[in-house]
């Protein structure tokens, strides 16, 4: 794959260099590469970039950057070109620059396009969506030339992603059929399951995932793709109904061990911390069952297995486990919940708990043991220097 990159790469800056002042001395328009031809060998790249070549996603973003002199310099006879009018457009939905496509629609309605696609898709890459939704909205991707069918079906979906998460599905959806295979194809599943995982629809999360898995497990987004899942079910309570929940281990059978072990224990700690303690030890003893987990990951689950205990049925033998559990093959931010579930458990067998404050923050129903309610207060605070962790760095980088 990596030699197919660097040969398209090679292609594409050959293109680059062949711009219309290199053609000056023969003259001949025909030989200088077409906005069209150009927009071939990126998408080439992008798909590459799809199926886990970092190579092309490498080559891709530089050359979005270094494409937009070389058509800014076309002769203005090839915009008559629907092909090359349509090229455009893909580019600068694709992350390129959008210098070409404003100084295009100087000269009215680019040739070819239907009223409003062109100046819908600037409106939209420059972050006015209200104008974007007014221009692309009523446009059908399906009526589009198969190079912009399924970006328009993707844009669409993200315009209306928070308002209209049912019809945004179908434009997923139809963003698939319409470019199988390619990186709208990938970008679709990834907003798919966010999307299902926000209305709590583990029937279409499950789907997606498998999807995701089976097609692009190895694309470079691959990664984004599993902190994305991670994150929803984390923010959206994927799996807080016990009946659901065998579906959602089953949905996490996607992934290998590694990855559900990962994304169990972020869901046993956030299930934790909102007082969800029959779903906490539900996903921890889930962790306990997959083999192959390291000493820092039984120790993990065993935290959080007892610190749930301790909520469900008065700590019997939960401090026994806390106890067996070396401090130090926790994170940092797991520490302070495992001395505060030392503590309690340790009163409660004792007989000594003692009433303290309700912290703000998550309600808790009202026959929380006060033991319990410091527990909880201690993993919010824990929460919030652990989401730190799992948040990934904000990239430059621009994806479908």
């Amino acid at each position: 794959m990596i030699g197919i990159a660097h040969r398209l790469c090679g292609v594409l800056l050959l293109c680059l260099l062949a711009t219309p002042a290199a053609f000056a001395q023969d003259g001949t328009a025909s030989s200088v590469p077409q906005p069209y031809q150009l927009m071939r060998t990126l998408q080439s790249l992008q798909n590459e970039a799809a199926t886990g070549n970092r190579a092309a996603h490498a080559a891709q973003g530089r050359l979005l950057r270094d494409l937009e002199q070389p058509l800014m310099q076309q002769d203005a006879t090839v915009w008559a070109d629907p092909r090359n009018t349509r090229a455009i457009v893909q580019y600068v939905l694709s992350g390129g620059q959008p210098g070409v496509l404003q100084e295009l629609l100087k000269r009215g309605e680019p040739a070819g396009l239907p009223a409003g696609l062109a100046p819908g898709a600037l409106a939209y890459v420059m972050g006015d969506l209200a104008q974007a939704k007014t221009l692309l909205m009523p446009l059908d991707p399906a009526g589009l030339h198969e190079s912009l069918a399924g970006q328009l079906a993707l844009v669409q979906a993200s315009l209306i992603m928070r308002s209209d998460q049912k019809q945004a599905l179908k434009l997923l959806d139809q963003a698939r059929l319409l470019a199988p295979g390619s990186l709208v194809e990938e970008g679709a599943l990834r907003r798919a399951v966010f999307i299902a995982a926000e209305i709590n629809e583990l029937d279409r999360l499950e789907k997606a995932t498998a999807q995701y898995i089976r097609r692009f497990d190895r694309s470079v987004y691959a990664d984004n793709f599993r902190q994305s899942f991670a994150t929803g079910l984390v923010s959206f309570d994927i799996g807080r109904d016990p009946a659901k929940f065998p579906q959602l281990v089953a949905t996490l059978r996607a992934f290998d061990r590694e990855q559900q072990r990962a994304v169990l224990l972020i869901i046993a700690r956030d299930a934790l911390v909102k007082g969800r303690f029959e779903q906490a030890r539900r996903a921890a003893e889930e962790v306990a069952k997959l083999p192959g987990g390291d000493q820092a990951t039984v120790a993990r689950a065993s935290l959080y297995t007892a610190a749930a205990r301790i909520a469900l049925d008065r700590g019997d033998g939960a401090l026994d486990t806390l106890k067996r559990i070396d401090p130090h093959r926790l994170a940092p931010v797991e520490q302070e919940i495992h001395r505060t579930a030392l503590r309690i458990a340790a009163q409660i067998v004792d007989g000594t708990a003692s009433a303290t404050a309700t912290p703000s923050g998550t309600p808790e129903p009202s026959d929380l043991d006060p033991g319990v309610k410091r527990l909880v207060a201690a993993a919010e605070r824990s929460l919030g220097q652990a989401q730190a962790l799992l948040d990934p760095p904000t990239k430059g980088d621009s994806t479908p």
